[in-house]
């Protein structure tokens, strides 16, 4: 023992130091492919002259030993981006086309389309975009024995996949439940209490409506944020996207007046109208997970959003009875963002994703040798109001993913309250 000590203590010393990997392949992970997709056999025959041992089960890959040869899977979804694949795989992505760019850039039709849960409170299955994920927390051992353990539960529920995937990992929890994405439901979550089959013991924080709005309106900054980022990029690498419609812009002082006397939109493409006013510049922007602590509430103010029908869907008094009008939503700024700083943030990043599609289509205006128009432009600062026009068709959404934007902001709306009641068309 004496000799072997040493050995082995001069042995795991020279493995440290040196920069080799010593561990082995078998406690690799292998990665797991991300389609099971491969070409099915044909249907062999099941006339049994056609085998010399004159039985199909002895016949090499027959479907009855062999089924899972003979198993369909589905492949791989479109991209909306392309990315060079390798074409050995047998299932690589491929982009999307025309009609599905379409379906893409439609924020009604992805919500509708999403995975279907079970709400805990009503009970009925809907698509998980309109409903709220909560996932049990344990609480620490310290804050529970600091209290009465009667008084403190051992996990309460906490919102979770609010933020996007980019910020915040998804937590894996066994314990989670869905609620309809409405603040009335979470309120009557913690006056009335909380069973959880799968998790017992566990109860709503007494705060859940705030913290969910909080992240909820986080969700609409990070996917601004990611919206810019793409934009500059196409500009520095000067991609080229295709279509240079706009993306977001600032509606001039007569277009917005043109709206507020006519009361609808004239624009087939939108897909939401932002009211935001400047914030103060000494204000700090703020995209921190934490609850902001400068929310200010006035005593008349407008509701978080309104609906605007569309003038292209406007029907005759016979067919307004059987077929709604189209109605595109417009946020204020005030209501749905009563932070400040978080207010300063959005048109902060609003600012930048028009400066961004700006700079794009000039770029695009030179390549095809096209001046572009002076409304593009943008010359008369003067001239432009507050207000932001989001747009969202199959052209633009070859160049960035303003459906997510759009759907992040419904999200917000059915959560103050707003889309639930059939008086709301």
């Amino acid at each position: 023992m004496t000799r072997i000590l040493p050995r082995l203590i001069d042995k795991i010393t020279a493995q440290a130091k040196s920069e080799k990997n010593y561990a082995s392949p078998s406690l690799k992970r292998k990665k797991k492919p991300k389609s099971l997709y491969k070409p099915v056999l044909p249907v062999p025959s099941v006339n049994p002259t056609e085998y010399s041992q004159a039985s199909l089960l002895l016949a090499p890959r027959n479907p009855i030993v062999n089924a899972k040869n003979y198993i369909r899977h589905k492949t791989l979804p479109p991209r909306p981006s392309f990315a060079p694949t390798d074409p050995k795989k047998l299932d690589p992505p491929r982009q999307m086309n025309e009609k599905e760019f379409e379906w893409w850039a439609n924020p009604y039709l992805r919500m509708l389309t999403s995975p279907l849960r079970k709400c805990a409170i009503t009970g009925r299955h809907l698509p998980s975009d309109l409903l709220v994920r909560l996932v049990p927390l344990r609480v620490p051992a310290s804050v529970v024995q600091d209290k009465k353990r009667g008084s403190q539960p051992a996990s309460v529920l906490i919102p979770d996949g609010l933020l996007h995937p980019k910020y915040a990992a998804r937590q894996r929890s066994g314990g989670a439940v869905y609620t309809l994405c409405w603040r009335q439901i979470l309120l009557q979550t913690t006056q009335k209490g909380f069973h959880n089959p799968t998790s017992p013991g566990v109860v709503a924080s007494p705060r859940i409506h705030d913290h969910v709005a909080h992240l909820l309106r986080l969700r609409v900054l990070q996917e601004l944020e990611l919206l810019a980022e793409k934009l500059e990029n196409a500009v520095r690498c000067r991609l080229d996207c295709g279509s240079s419609d706009s993306i977001l812009r600032l509606l001039t002082k007569e277009e917005w007046e043109s709206i507020n006397s006519t009361g609808a939109l004239p624009y087939d493409n939108a897909a939401a109208v932002l009211v935001v006013p400047p914030v103060d510049e000494g204000r700090i922007p703020n995209m921190s997970a934490l609850p902001p602590d400068d929310e200010e509430y006035p005593a008349e103010c407008p509701p978080v959003s309104t609906l605007l029908p569309m003038k292209s869907h406007a029907w005759s008094d016979e067919l307004r009875s059987t077929l709604h009008v189209l109605r595109i939503p417009l946020y204020n700024g005030m209501s749905a963002f009563p932070s400040r700083s978080q207010r300063a943030t959005l048109h902060a990043l609003l600012l930048r994703v028009v400066n961004a599609d700006r700079s794009y289509k000039l770029i695009n205006s030179k390549r095809e040798s096209v001046p572009s128009s002076t409304s593009e432009q943008g010359s008369d600062v003067s001239n432009t109001s507050h207000v932001f026009l989001l747009c969202s068709d199959s052209y633009t959404a070859k160049r960035g993913d303003t459906a997510a934007v759009a759907l992040a902001l419904w999200r917000l709306r059915m959560f103050e309250s707003e889309g639930w009641m059939n008086n709301d068309r």
